[in-house]
């Protein structure tokens, strides 16, 4: 039976949350299952939720096959914020009688922010990344609310929604960097499967293959 964790900033000890400052500051947490953030900013960006579903037979300290994590932060963002994910690695994680790889898992990124961002990008172990595309924009009131997203992700297939090559084994960073007033910037690491991709990653960086 899988295991729900739902994590709220202000219910839990563990909660993160950087505090503005009236200098520059940097601030870290290391978290369960890989996972960290840390920011360097004169504001506030806070950790406001995150949603976790794992495989309760797999490593803890990785994420594999069918694992879901969603973690949203919110704020204000003068500088950068980073937050990562460890996936799992069929060379290195032995756990249960099993070598794990990341299975289907895939990274998706997105952020709605009033501002200028500067960057927002997804880093594999080897240090390529993906840029965030602009997939929108609302005005209301004089306010403009810019949407990015940015996804890196294994090929699934057309025809029958599975995924081939598992994502490389290691640390995958995610960065958000820009002059930002108000951001709600989310970062998942799921089952990329055809619909999700075609819903939520830009065209670009979609990885969909016809067999």
């Amino acid at each position: 039976m899988r295991r729900l964790r739902l994590v709220m900033v202000g219910l839990v000890a563990v909660s993160l949350v950087v505090c503005a400052q009236t200098g520059a500051s940097a601030s870290a947490s290391k978290q369960p299952g890989g996972k960290n953030h840390s920011t360097s900013t004169t504001n506030t960006l806070s950790l406001s939720s995150e949603v976790a579903q794992l495989n309760p037979n797999a490593p803890p300290w990785c994420l594999t096959e069918d694992d879901y994590d969603q973690r949203v932060f919110s704020g204000s963002l003068s500088g950068s914020s980073t937050a990562s994910y460890r996936l799992c690695d069929a060379s290195v994680d032995y756990y249960n009688n099993v070598w794990w790889d990341a299975g289907g898992i895939g990274l998706e990124s997105d952020v709605y922010v009033v501002g200028q961002l500067s960057d927002l990008t997804l880093s594999s172990p080897d240090g390529t990344s993906h840029r965030a595309v602009l997939m929108g924009q609302t005005t209301s009131k004089g306010v403009t609310t810019y949407h990015y997203a940015v996804c890196y992700v294994p090929p699934y297939s057309l025809l029958n929604d599975i995924a081939g090559t598992s994502l490389s084994g290691g640390t995958w960073q995610v960065a958000l960097a820009g002059q930002i007033s108000s951001a709600r910037w989310a970062v998942n690491a799921l089952m990329t499967d055809v619909s999700y991709q075609q819903t939520y990653c830009p065209p670009t960086e979609q990885d969909l293959v016809s067999s």
